[in-house]
């Protein structure tokens, strides 16, 4: 087990990638930790969604654009890279609070102005885990690495409760919403490709990202990466408050 500050450090990132996260239980969380770490870095970094997000908080992000609102998006972005770094660019405002997302095609057009493009690929309305719609998720296919999120805050509590799209999760494992969540059940769903690797480019790295690590699920987040060796995953990596943990 190795650990690190950094999960961009631990997953090798670098100028030209574009990372894709899909899943549920810190999706947000995790794209914005990885825009800190690459601006600390030194790197030029959009972060933005294809589906929708809530507006970030200033420590998140530096600066939000509404590409919609802006008659020379591409232009507004390059200012506000050279200006700030790190820049949060949306489609266009759903409510005050959320906006909607770009095209894959806008983000292709505006990629080459920063060094790295972090995107929130999925939505999960908040739960630990998910399963996929047929819909699901909207992934570019220029995507050169893909992290496949799920928050182990819900191993032990009811199915139906902690799992966005429930129904569709007790199908892929066998499990019922009213069964306690297991490691087995979070390991089914990462594994499944009606799952965590549902409309992953088959191109590219994917990576297992389990969110809300602690000492007390750290035995149970090893039995999950055990069990997602040979597959798609090139590994698993826990995530802490302040620590990556390479899992397996």
């Amino acid at each position: 087990m190795v650990e690190n500050d950094s999960i961009s450090s631990m997953l090798g990132l670098r100028s030209g990638d574009v990372v894709s996260i899909v899943g549920a239980g810190g999706k947000t969380t995790t794209m914005y930790r990885i825009c800190t770490e690459l601006r600390a870095g030194g790197l030029r970094v959009i972060s933005t969604t294809t589906t929708a997000i809530q507006r970030p908080t200033s420590q998140q992000s530096p600066l939000l654009l509404i590409s919609s609102a802006i008659p020379d998006p591409i232009a507004a972005i390059a200012a506000g890279l050279d200006a700030h770094g790190h820049i949060t660019v949306v489609g266009k405002t759903r409510r005050a609070d959320k906006f909607e997302g770009v095209s894959a095609a806008q983000i292709a057009a505006f990629r080459n102005l920063a060094d790295i493009v972090v995107i929130e690929a999925d939505g999960a309305r908040h739960a630990a885990i998910k399963a996929p719609a047929e819909h699901e998720p909207a992934v570019p296919t220029f995507t050169t690495m893909c992290l496949s999120v799920s928050g182990l805050h819900a191993l032990g509590r009811p199915l139906g409760e902690v799992c966005h799209r429930a129904e569709r999760a007790a199908v892929l494992t066998g499990a019922s919403l009213a069964a306690p969540v297991s490691g087995t059940t979070i390991a089914h769903l990462l594994a499944s490709h009606d799952g965590g690797l549902r409309g992953l480019p088959v191109t590219g790295d994917a990576w297992a990202v389990l969110t809300h690590l602690q000492d007390e699920n750290l035995a149970l987040a090893r039995d999950i990466g055990r069990a997602l060796q040979h597959t798609r995953y090139r590994g698993t990596v826990g995530l802490s408050r302040d620590k990556a943990v390479r899992i397996a």
